[in-house]
C-alpha cells in the first residue's frame, strides 16, 4: 500500500508567514493543519527574520513534512521590502 505524502505550503511575509499542511494519497488530499508565524513589526529586521525562522522550525519539527512548496514572491510598491524576503 502506498504511503501518504505530507506537504507543507508556505506563504512568506515579514509580518506574518502563513503555512498549511496537507497529506496526499493517490488522488486525494487531506487537510492536516494551518496557521501563521508572526514577527514583531517594531523589531530590527534580523530579529524579525529569526522570529520567523524559529516559528517555522517549530512547525516543521512537529509536522515532519516530506515536501515543501513556497509561494512565489511578487514585487509590490515597496521593492526593497520584497527583496528582503
Amino acid at each position: 500500500m502506498a504511503e501518504a505524502i505530507r506537504i507543507i505550503g508556505i506563504d512568506p511575509g515579514l509580518r506574518r508567514t502563513g503555512w498549511g499542511i496537507v497529506e496526499s494519497l493517490g488522488n486525494s488530499l487531506r487537510f492536516i493543519a494551518s496557521g501563521t508565524v508572526k514577527s514583531d513589526d517594531k523589531a530590527a529586521l534580523a530579529t524579525r527574520l529569526c522570529q520567523l525562522h524559529d516559528g517555522l522550525a517549530e512547525v516543521l519539527h512537529a509536522a515532519m513534512p516530506h515536501e515543501a512548496a513556497v509561494e512565489q514572491t511578487f514585487v509590490n510598491k515597496d521593492a526593497v521590502a520584497t527583496l528582503k524576503l
